[in-house]
Order: structure tokens, then sequence, then C-alpha cells
């Protein structure tokens, strides 16, 4: 029999898959916005770094808000019902600088919203019999069922639709999303309003876990830039390679995001039973060894099978990192989530950016620079294995 937490997380993962199948739908069209719009390489890596710009300025606000509230999930329809509004603009979009305008608007909304789902996302798990590493798992792999879609639903529907069509689509299945997230009941946190102080004591065990969200942020941050770095290079190399990148680049993208998908649900008992740094490290390795496969062919089937590698080793990374974040105390997990994406989505605002220099720059061997940041990344996080042990795994969160 379904109770009534068992609803309430399903309706949340089924809200968090809503909301990014319009996130990845620019993707598969960068060739139309270098066409149809007149937009250069820099201005199209703008439209992404631009968006994770914003969403990271804004999710501490985000974090802020849901930690003083009784209803997150009001401020998650909010922040919902304005990305769907944003979309619709970019739909209707007929010049580069307005397609950078919405996408600025775009990802204020996201930010706004994110901390509520990571929040719920967390104190619901914990409520539950499976647990805040299970649940967190789930909703990572939601949130890319929601990005496998994305690029599936335009190569299924752009031939018919066109740019704005499965623009509007996606804003529709955005907004129900939004609606589903205001119908979920969550029992308020209970002394929310009134934490326990904090002994002089614990000043320590404070320090260590504001240390403990800042490693994992910048473990994320990585992680982030590797994966932003490819949107809008691999659109247009796979354009000069074959002729037909936004065909390729759906079906490359659509199996890469369901390979995320698919380990993000399965792996979560694998990341909180073993130590993280030792996982991030040979995560990290794996990214190297995939970006390398991409970079020395340009051949299709070398490029897939190295795309596919390295997102097998990006939900570990993204698992091993909300780990850490879910060792702050309860009645700050809002703030603690918040200033995590600030920090970890400065990897989406320089990704893009780098990416595209690099590859404006060198071609192919972009790729292999790359799978460097990756190696070297690897080897600093094996060497942090000197930190304190708790740094190194994560049971349940600690009170402070």
């Amino acid at each position: 029999m379904t109770t009534p937490r068992q609803s309430g997380i399903a309706a949340l993962l089924l809200s968090a898959a809503m909301m990014n199948v319009a996130y990845t739908m620019l993707v598969p069209l960068v060739p139309e916005l270098t066409g149809r719009f007149g937009m250069s390489p820099l201005e199209v890596a703008a439209a992404f770094s631009g968006f994770a710009l914003a969403k990271a300025l804004a999710q501490p606000v985000g974090g802020i808000l849901v930690d003083r509230t009784s209803r997150p999930q009001f401020i998650g329809f909010i922040g919902l019902t304005l990305t769907a509004v944003t979309v619709v603009g970019l739909a209707f979009a007929t010049a580069g600088w307005q397609v950078l305008s919405w996408r600025l608007a775009w990802g204020v909304a996201e930010g706004i919203t994110m901390p509520v789902l990571y929040q719920l996302a967390s104190s619901l798990g914990a409520r539950s019999r499976f647990g805040t590493a299970r649940v967190m798992g789930w909703f990572g792999g939601c949130c890319t069922a929601g990005m496998v879609l994305g690029p599936a639903v335009v190569g299924l529907l752009h031939p018919f639709l066109g740019f704005t069509g499965v623009f509007l689509a996606g804003a529709a299945v955005t907004l129900t999303g939004g609606a589903l997230l205001l119908g979920l009941r969550v029992a308020p946190e209970p002394d929310v309003a009134s934490p326990p102080p904090v002994p002089a004591g614990r000043g320590r065990a404070v320090r260590t876990l504001v240390a403990l969200v800042g490693l994992f942020a910048v473990v994320d941050l990585v992680n982030n830039a590797l994966f932003a770095a490819l949107e809008p290079v691999v659109p247009l190399h796979l354009e000069v390679v074959t002729g037909n990148g936004v065909a390729y680049t759906s079906v490359i993208y659509t199996a890469g995001l369901a390979v995320f998908m698919t380990v993000a649900m399965t792996c979560a008992r694998f990341v909180e039973s073993r130590p993280l740094l030792v996982i991030s490290a040979y995560a990290f390795g794996a990214e190297a060894i995939g970006l390398t496969a991409v970079g020395l062919s340009d051949g299709v089937v070398a490029m897939c099978a190295g795309l596919l590698l390295f997102m097998t080793a990006q939900p570990v990374l993204y698992l091993v990192a909300r780990q850490g974040v879910n060792l702050v105390p309860k009645h700050q997990l809002g703030r603690a989530f918040g200033a995590f994406g600030l920090v970890s989505d400065i990897g989406f605002i320089l990704g893009p950016l780098l990416g595209a220099v690099a590859y404006a720059g060198l071609g192919t061997p972009a790729f292999l620079i790359m799978a460097v940041v990756a190696a070297v990344s690897a080897v600093g996080v094996a060497l942090l294995r000197t930190l304190p042990s708790r740094l190194l795994t994560t049971r349940e969160p600690v009170d402070a």
C-alpha cells in the first residue's frame, strides 16, 4: 500500500523530471542558434554560461527562503511557474539578444527552485524507510530522466513544430511539474524556528562541516564544468564531422543521459558505504579516460563510447558531493544547498566559455585538455585522503 510519504516522494521526483525536460532542449538546437539567430560560438557559450551564472546567484536566495518557511513546496511552485514563463519567452525570441535575456531569466527562476527540491528530497528521504542517500539518488536520476527527454523531444518534434513549438511543449511540462509540487504535503520540521544553540565545544565540528561542504562543492564544480564544456562543443564538433549535428547530438546525449540516470538511481548505497574521496578519485579518472577517447578520434563510434564512459562517472560524483552536504544540520540544510549551488554552479558558468574558446582555437585537442583537467582532479582528490575520516565517509547528518 502506498503511504503518504511514498506518494510525496513520487510527486517530488516526477516534478523534478518535468522541470528538466526543457533544460536540455537547447543543446541539440545549438546549430539553429548560430544559423537562425546568427549567434557566434562565444554568444552560444554565453547563453549557457549566463544561465548558469544567474542560477548560481539565485540559489542562496532560494536556500534562505526554504529555511524560513514551513511550506517550501509553495516556493518551488512559484519558481517552476516563473521557469515556465521564461521558457515561453525563449520560444518566441526573434534575435540573439532575446535568447540571452530569456536564458538569464530562466536561470534566476531555476536558481530559486533548486534548493527547495534538494531540501525536500533530503527531508522526505530522512523520514522514509528508504533513507536520504537513496532518495537523493532517485532525485538525481529523475532530474536526468527529464534531461534525457529534452533532446529526444527535440529530435521527434522539431521537424514538425520547429524552435517555437518544442519550447512551448517544454513550458507546459514545466508548469505541470509546478502544480505537482504545490500539491505536495510535507510535515514541518520540528523546532525549525528555534534551532538549539551551538555549544562552544562544538565550534570545531561546525567548522569541519563547513569545510566539508566547501570541499564537495569544488568537486561538483569541476564535474559540472567538464559536462558544461561539452554542451556547446559536442554539437559543433558533430556538425563538422557528420554534417547533421542536431540529429547526432540528440542520439548521443539521449544515450549518455540515460546512462547517467541509471547509475544515479542504482549506486546510492555504494556511494554512502565507501570513502567519498576515494570514490571521487576513481570517478574523475574514468572521466579522463572517456574524454581522452573522444579527443583521439573524430569517429562517431569512438565519441559515443568515450561520452558514455564519461556519463557513467558523472552521477557518481553528483551523489558524492550531495552526500557531503547532507551532513549539515537539518535547520540549515536550505542555506547549505544554496551555498553549495552557488559554488558548484560556477562550473556551469566557466565550462561553456572555456570549452568554446578551447575548441575554437584547437579543435579536437580541446577534448584532451578536458581529460587533463579530470586527471589532475583525480590526483588532487586522492592526495586529500589524509583529511580527517569524517570527510571520507558519510552516514547520518551531524547536529551542531
